[in-house]
């Protein structure tokens, strides 16, 4: 087995003979290619976008961080076939042309990788490099093929890199210098992947904080955002860390990211906002980390250094992250604060069951920590939506165990509640024991958590019965009506804060205007729309007119403490008052005083908060409260000035819901 290949570097290429990079005489050539989604996957938004003004959800994050790193001499373009999707005889071409094909991609994808190996990729001796999370999980059945499909992956595919891209790049130079190996050729793909790791049985997670695997990442470069058009994208990218302290028994991400957090510097992640930033960029960017707070003391200051690029900027970019459910402990709470004044608006968590045991069995500890609901709440009141992931199909699940799931996404209002069922991802626990106890169904194509292929024989029902209940779930979560139902109990929890980036763009109005007219004219379903919309609207109109009430009572006090001594004795009902205002000044601090170092803003709060306690405020202090209750308030009325933020944020979910039910409902009826 040729897996350990390029760990130590390859031998010089004999002189005589050239490499086909070699033998082009210009620099070499490397063609990025982003494999499609599939059109009806959860997170694909092919759906919608039309309806929104974009080609694609997001950008391939992954090739172009990769490009960064490969020596400047290498020059790159990108072909993402979720924006365009060029004809096979331009592809063949591009593809002729190139030195290498670099590409990189998710289980999901994997159809999508096919089509290109079968179809123009075919006979042409260009070498193909993939990387990404599907060659790290899925090498053994690219190199050891049972299915057709894997059988192209191994005749098309020439080199498989494991784990992170950055690691290899010498490695993968060497290969491509090398006048046998630099060219496409029949026969098993090569395999780059550390000797610890190839040599550990399936499944082992002893190798998980093996630092010289999972290496520190210190200065990391930016990606090659010259390498899209970063209008084609819902959102943009970027990632301050890697890896994940957990051992849920069914994750593939720790076995090649790491079981321990690995931050990138504050001089990189700094760098990479001011690039977007640059680029011109205004809303959502999507953090890509495994668990954004899994190293807690390392979140903490990258989240300083985020609210600080925001300040300085006004607030140009919304934040959106993936985390674990402990971020609702005590332990953790104080990050919730940083994450608002960064701008976080919305929050992916992997409840994946409401059930205590079923969440024991899949080694899932940090949602036993805390009170599930109320964390959701908490996350909700702080002005951030819960988005989250569940799991259906695990050995405590019953065929109540839908109805459970989908009354939990009702109760705590979750719109966007990716429903999946359990798939065994090769190499991590989950699947080793199943393959033991003879339990793991054969699949040409898993991953797909948009798909109802049973991959595994259930413990408490058959197979067919799984399917079936978990049709139950999506019909209950995203059958016509609902998500619209779940948006406007969310509109009764979420607190907006007025940390929210981004600006309403003509984009976005032609995107609403669009929505008006499909899902609240042409739609059966449009009594339930514009019921939302107008208690959206109605929620705005009250808070801005609430704003504006407590904008003129807190003048009135500021100007009745003027007659008052220089130091105020606090009764408990004035201490409560006061008390109640502290988080207010400080989100006011933070969001209209940029100049203000937060360092100040926080020693300004422990000193309201040590007055308070000791009961005696200095006037100027309570004058301070007061007028920047104001300022917060001020900010509040923006905030919901039409269209305010509810309303907006009821479009928003309505727009998404199309492209949930769509693809939810076409699962349930094979579609």
């Amino acid at each position: 087995m040729e897996s350990l290949l390029a760990i130590e570097g390859l031998s010089p290429a004999p002189a005589a003979r050239a490499s086909p990079r070699q033998a082009r005489g210009r620099p070499p050539k490397g063609l990025l290619i982003a494999p499609e989604f599939p059109f009806n996957s959860f997170w694909s938004y092919r759906h919608i976008m039309p309806m929104i003004g974009r080609k694609a959800a997001f950008p391939p994050l992954g090739l172009i961080t990769f490009a960064a790193f490969m020596p400047e001499e290498w020059q790159f373009e990108l072909i993402d076939l979720n924006v365009t999707k060029p004809s096979d005889e331009e592809l063949r071409d591009r593809i002729a042309d190139a030195d290498a094909v670099f590409t990189g991609a998710m289980s999901v994808q994997k159809r999508s990788l096919i089509e290109l190996l079968s179809g123009p990729a075919k006979g042409l001796d260009t070498p193909w490099i993939l990387g990404g999370p599907y060659p790290s999980s899925y090498r053994d059945q690219i190199l050891d093929p049972r299915t057709p499909s894997d059988a192209i992956l191994h005749e098309g595919l020439d080199l498989l890199v494991w784990g992170e891209g950055g690691q290899w790049i010498d490695a993968i130079c060497s290969i491509l210098d090398d006048p046998e190996l630099g060219r496409h050729r029949s026969g098993q793909p090569l395999l780059l992947i550390p000797e610890a790791i190839a040599k550990q049985p399936p499944g082992s997670r002893r190798a998980l904080n093996d630092r010289s695997i999972f290496r520190e990442l210190e200065y990391t470069p930016p990606p090659r955002w010259d390498l899209v058009d970063i209008r084609d994208y819902r959102a943009l990218m970027k990632q301050t860390t890697v890896g994940c302290r957990f051992r849920c028994d069914f994750c593939d991400i720790i076995q090649f990211n790491g079981g321990f957090t690995r931050p990138k510097t504050l001089e990189s992640i700094r760098e990479e906002l001011s690039i977007l930033y640059g680029l011109g960029h205004r809303g959502g960017i999507f953090t890509v980390d495994d668990n954004f707070v899994g190293n807690p003391q390392a979140i903490e200051r990258i989240l300083e250094e985020m609210i600080k690029f925001q300040r300085e900027h006004d607030y140009p970019f919304s934040f959106y992250t993936q985390a674990s459910l402990d971020l609702g402990s005590p332990k953790l709470e104080h990050l919730l604060p940083l994450m608002k004044q960064a701008g976080f608006n919305e929050v992916f968590l992997g409840i994946e069951n409401p059930d205590p045991d079923a969440l024991r069995k899949m080694n899932k500890k940090q949602n036993l920590m805390v009170d599930i609901a109320e964390t959701v709440g908490r996350i909700q009141s702080a002005g951030i939506e819960v988005m989250a992931g569940f799991i259906f199909g695990g050995d405590e699940d019953t065929p109540q165990t839908a109805d459970a799931i989908a009354d939990f996404a009702k109760r705590v209002a979750i719109p966007t509640a990716m429903t999946g069922m359990l798939t065994p991802v090769p190499h991590t626990p989950l699947a080793e024991r199943l393959r033991e106890e003879g339990r793991l169904l054969e699949s040409e194509f898993s991953g797909n958590n948009s798909d109802d292929e049973v991959q595994l024989v259930p413990r408490n029902m058959s197979p067919e019965a799984m399917r079936t209940h978990y049709h139950r779930i999506l019909e209950s979560l995203f059958g016509p009506g609902e998500i619209y139902r779940r948006a406007s109990d969310l509109i009764d929890r979420l607190n907006p804060h007025i940390f929210r980036g981004g600006r309403v763009s003509r984009t976005d109005l032609g995107a609403a205007f669009r929505s008006l007219w499909r899902q609240g004219v042409m739609s059966p379903e449009r009594r339930a729309y514009r019921r939302l919309l107008w208690k959206a609207a109605r929620t705005d109109f009250q808070r801005y007119r609430d704003a504006g009430r407590a904008m003129r009572d807190l003048g009135g006090k500021l100007k009745g403490l003027a007659g008052e001594s220089r130091t105020l004795l606090l009764t408990d009902e004035r201490a409560r008052e006061l008390s109640s205002m502290i988080e207010r000044a400080r989100d006011a601090l933070v969001r209209a005083r940029p100049d203000r170092p937060l360092d100040d803003v926080f020693r300004m709060v422990e000193r309201f908060r040590a007055g308070l306690e000791a009961r005696r405020v200095a006037r100027e202090d309570a004058e301070l409260l007061y007028g920047l209750n104001r300022e917060f308030f001020r900010y509040a009325r923006r905030l919901h000035r039409f269209p305010g933020v509810y309303l907006v944020k009821a479009f928003e979910l309505s727009i998404k819901g199309i492209h949930y039910e769509t693809v939810m409902m076409g699962i349930v009826h094979g579609k």
